[in-house]
């Protein structure tokens, strides 16, 4: 089971820099990621780079590894990993829409980039009493830089193909003896109608 909790996180979004303050308990903590330069940017990630190159993180105040995936055709390309003193943590897509946050193999909760530029948070409530403000930082953070969720390979290919025709044929189009087949069958090859329905 997961829970949504109320956690107070702000997130300020500016040219080539994201930042983030978050308290929980009467702690703070923030994280931050700045892109170091503007070459070749792309729209479709929020902070413009997935280039570990050209990309800086702190936590804290101190810096961190910062190691995001290519994103390029497989879900997994979409992951990124922040190593923080003997702490890993790794970003990766869930669905479409959502991202997981692990901190050491240990699934903390699912971050959701919305339309308006917030994240929502949901952390699992078996790891619910052991998330620090650090954890809400760094989730929160990838989420907005980077984006969240993966669409499956098959539909990004789709989408890049173009919309595929629908070769299904509706019931009542089909008369007695028809042998196109069932109520919305799909075919893999079209085969010639009938003669009653030509």
């Amino acid at each position: 089971m997961t829970e949504t909790m109320d956690q107070p996180v702000a997130v300020a979004v500016s040219d080539g820099s994201v930042a983030v303050a978050a308290t929980l308990a009467g702690r703070s903590g923030t994280a931050v990621i700045g892109r170091l330069d503007d070459t070749g940017l792309k729209k479709h990630i929020p902070i413009g780079t997935r280039d570990a190159r050209r990309l800086s993180m702190a936590v804290d105040g101190s810096p961190v590894t910062l190691r995001p995936g290519s994103g390029r055709y497989r879900r997994g390309s979409y992951q990124v990993t922040v190593v923080h003193g003997a702490v890993t943590y790794r970003f990766r897509p869930k669905s479409p829409d959502v991202s997981r946050l692990t901190r050491d193999g240990r699934r903390l909760g699912d971050f959701e980039l919305t339309t308006a530029g917030t994240v929502d948070i949901t952390w699992h409530e078996e790891a619910a009493a052991e998330v620090s403000v650090t954890d809400a930082a760094v989730g929160t953070v990838l989420g907005a830089a980077s984006g969240t969720g993966a669409q499956f390979f098959l539909l990004m290919l789709l989408d890049l193909l173009g919309q595929v025709p629908d070769r299904r044929v509706p019931l009542s189009s089909r008369r007695p003896g028809c042998s196109t087949g069932r109520r919305w069958r799909r075919t893999r090859r079209p085969r010639p109608p009938c003669a009653t329905c030509s």
